[in-house]
Parts: structure tokens; C-alpha cells; sequence
């Protein structure tokens, strides 16, 4: 369940968000070649792949475990702001540098320990928010939007299957909490960005200077620009959770497999 969940979204995350670092680049990166798309997607999506697994892993054992000491859904939204920051940190800006080194043509080192601790720091505040908040609130709210759908399509006569109303519910308050979480993405872009072309002002974290900076540049988009984009990721990626259901036996968590 965690590489199928893992693999897929990998997948979707790097080809929804290539669009992304290009529209907010300020002109520094043109639209690209269908080569230059493909080279960055091969060399990019195992990384962003293989992160997301082990993401989806150590989110697992921390939901699981704060179970026993909060409510489900506060437990769903904490390990997602907590462990969603470490590695979506990591993961979009390495993917934005990785792009601005392809197409600059700049020679790519080896993945180092600093280079992670670097990608982790570029808009850590609003990271966190976004991840909490958009995935974290899909899956929390992906269950009780999907009883309400389900109740409003059999009151009509409707039988659906469970999986895909599973799917459903999940890709609905998905896309609403990615709507809610916009700006909180676009700014952890522009933070990226900032890193990305070594920006002085605001290093290393870039909190309030990329807030501005998404202010100046985009204006009341930053609300909403780049949405079709993440929406598929986010409310795919929360449909595609709500119907495997990465948290199916909770008693198989490694906390309490060694602990025993």
C-alpha cells in the first residue's frame, strides 16, 4: 500500500508541479521543451518517488501512535504538518534547484546531508501549514464527505461501489483544502525559488520575504494561481489514500512491534 501510494504520487507530484516553478519563476525559466521535460522528469521523479514512500512510512507510525492520545483527526492533520514539512520541505525545493541546475546546465552533485538540511529550509513555516492543513485536512474531512455523498446518492437510488466512493470523498475535500491552501503553496514555491537563485534577502528560511515577493509578483493570485495543477496532486493523492487506506492495521506499527 505505502510503495503503490508512494510511486503514484511521486509521479503526479513532479509532473504537476514542474508547470508550478515555471509559472513562478518571474521569467527566469521559459516554457519547456518537451526534452527538457522529459530530462528533468527522469532525472527528478525516483527521488521524488522514493521520499514520498518513506514519507507515507514515518507519517503512518506517528498517526498511529498519537491515536492513543488525541483525537484521530487532530492526530491525521499533526503528522502530516509534522512529517509532510521534513519531507515536502525536502522535496520541492530539491526538485526546484534540480531544475534550475538542468536548465541552466549546471553540473548536479551527488545528494549530500547538507544538501537535504538546505532543502529543508526554504519556507518551513508555510510548509508546515500547507501539509497540515491541505493533505491533513483531506483525509480527516475525506470520510465524512464521503458519507454524505453516499447518503445523497442512495436517497436517489444510486449504488456505488466502495472504493470509488472512498476515492470520491477523498478527491472532494482534497480539492478543497488545496483551494484553502493556495497561498500557502505558491509562497513555499516562492521561498523555493529564492534558495534556488541563492537570494540574499530573507536566507535561509524566506518567510517574509516570500510572502512578500508572492504578494508583489502575483497579487491576489497567489490565492489561486497554480490551482488546477496541485489540485489534481492534492485531491488525487487524497482520493487515492482515502481508498488504499495506508493506516488499514494499525497494529502493524513498528513502535509497538518493537517495543513488544
Amino acid at each position: 500500500r505505502l510503495g503503490i501510494t508512494g510511486g503514484v504520487i511521486g509521479v503526479i507530484l513532479v509532473n504537476s508541479t514542474m508547470p508550478q516553478v515555471v509559472t513562478t519563476s518571474n521569467g527566469r525559466m521559459p516554457k519547456l521543451s518537451p526534452s527538457m521535460w522529459a530530462k528533468m522528469a527522469f532525472y527528478i521523479t525516483p527521488k521524488a518517488g522514493g521520499l514520498k514512500l518513506v514519507q507515507y512510512g514515518v507519517m503512518r507510525e506517528m498517526k498511529l501512535s498519537l491515536d492513543k492520545v488525541m483525537n484521530p483527526g487532530a492526530s491525521t492533520m499533526l503528522a502530516f504538518g509534522f512529517v509532510g514539512t521534513f519531507f515536502q520541505s525536502i522535496i520541492y525545493n530539491t526538485l526546484i534547484a534540480d531544475m534550475y541546475k538542468i536548465h541552466m546546465g549546471v553540473a548536479k552533485p551527488r545528494l549530500s546531508f547538507s544538501q537535504l538540511y538546505k532543502g529543508l529550509q526554504p519556507g518551513l513555516l508555510w510548509c508546515f501549514g500547507r501539509e497540515a492543513f491541505s493533505m491533513g485536512g483531506g483525509l480527516w474531512l475525506g470520510p465524512t464527505v464521503k458519507a454524505q455523498l453516499q447518503r445523497t446518492l442512495e436517497g436517489a437510488g444510486v449504488e456505488v461501489d466502495e472504493r470509488v466512493m472512498r476515492f470520491g470523498g477523498g478527491f472532494l475535500s482534497g480539492a478543497c483544502t488545496a483551494f484553502g491552501t493556495q497561498w500557502l503553496h505558491n509562497t513555499t514555491l516562492m521561498a523555493g525559488r529564492m534558495a534556488a537563485v541563492s537570494e540574499p534577502h530573507g536566507a535561509p528560511y524566506y518567510t517574509a520575504s516570500s510572502l512578500q515577493a508572492a504578494w508583489h509578483e502575483m497579487g491576489p493570485r497567489m490565492f489561486y494561481g497554480n490551482y488546477p495543477q496541485r489540485m489534481c496532486l492534492i485531491a488525487g493523492a487524497v482520493g487515492l489514500m482515502n481508498m488504499v487506506d495506508i493506516f488499514h492495521r494499525p497494529e502493524l506499527i513498528a513502535v509497538r512491534m518493537f517495543g513488544s
